[in-house]
């Protein structure tokens, strides 16, 4: 079992810093805690919250969240090396505490190059090796060291559907939604006038936001979105969030995603797709919230 990679390029170092921050962001704030799961393949990780599978998201637990986030290990690290235990189970997963990994990374300026792998110091943990640039052109580089517990998960689990990547195949309407930061203005504005957000979507791709409480109504409307119907038994889809669940996944968003779809799951839940960079594709789902 063996799992090594290695960061050079400054771009993927911070892309890289990025995603960990996005992923220690929505495991804080999430259902179960702190940790989250990392599934490690030949050319592919994993970031995985516990108790993922849709069926946890139900409209008898409302408000409760999950995501899946993968990244193309062979796109995003210079180096990238790994070896499961024999090739009917070529695939690591361990437990960690993201926080962990990023507060080691966001401190690490003037970085030459960053190495992660697995190793067996009295027990498992994931080392980390980071190179600092010298601070002037005559000193000598440094090398700085971390040692961060993890707890491998047996491979008994990999059938079980919370680690499996999600099925997009059962929304009825997927839309694509407008840039990150017009997303945010509007989520923390609505935010101060209710608890619970209505999300409408047709198939023309006119998308609507509505607050509605016994003292206000307000709504936000977008035009000509990028629309894709899977179901035609109705011209518009809608879901009732909790606001507070919307607003920490996208304020969870350390990245610049190149764009958001949301995939109605009808009376079920919300499933938010978003693609970064082609190298990183996040899942994240919010149950619905029942009138």
């Amino acid at each position: 079992m063996k799992f090594g990679v290695k960061l050079i390029d400054i771009n993927n170092i911070e892309q890289f810093t990025e995603i960990v921050a996005t992923v220690s962001r929505l495991c804080s704030k999430g259902s179960c805690g702190k940790t989250c799961i990392i599934k490690l393949n030949k050319d592919s990780i994993c970031f995985v919250l516990p108790e993922f599978a849709s069926n946890q998201l139900l409209p008898d637990n409302p408000g409760r969240v999950s995501f899946w986030m993968k990244i193309d290990a062979l796109l995003l690290f210079d180096f990238y090396i790994f070896e499961g235990k024999s090739a009917e189970k070529s695939t690591i997963m361990i437990e960690i505490l993201p926080e962990n990994l990023y507060h080691v990374l966001k401190s690490s300026p003037n970085v030459k190059n960053i190495k992660l792998k697995l190793a067996n110091k009295q027990s498992i943990c994931l080392s980390i090796e980071i190179e600092y640039c010298g601070i002037s052109m005559k000193s000598k580089s440094r090398t700085v060291s971390h040692d961060i517990p993890v707890k491998i998960i047996s491979s008994s689990f990999l059938a079980i559907k919370d680690f499996q990547e999600p099925n997009l195949t059962n929304s009825s309407l997927s839309i694509q939604l407008p840039c990150l930061k017009t997303l945010k203005h509007m989520i923390e504005r609505m935010k101060a006038m209710g608890d619970f957000i209505n999300i409408e979507a047709t198939k023309k791709g006119d998308l609507t936001l509505k607050i509605q409480t016994d003292c206000v109504s307000v709504s936000c409307f977008f035009k000509n979105l990028p629309v894709q119907v899977q179901n035609n038994e109705c011209n518009s889809y809608s879901l009732r969030l909790s606001i507070k669940r919307m607003s920490e996944f996208i304020n969870g968003l350390h990245i610049k995603p190149d764009k958001i779809i949301c995939n109605f799951v009808k009376n079920k839940y919300a499933h938010f797709l978003v693609i970064h960079n082609e190298n990183m594709v996040l899942h994240y789902l919010i149950s619905s919230i029942l009138d």
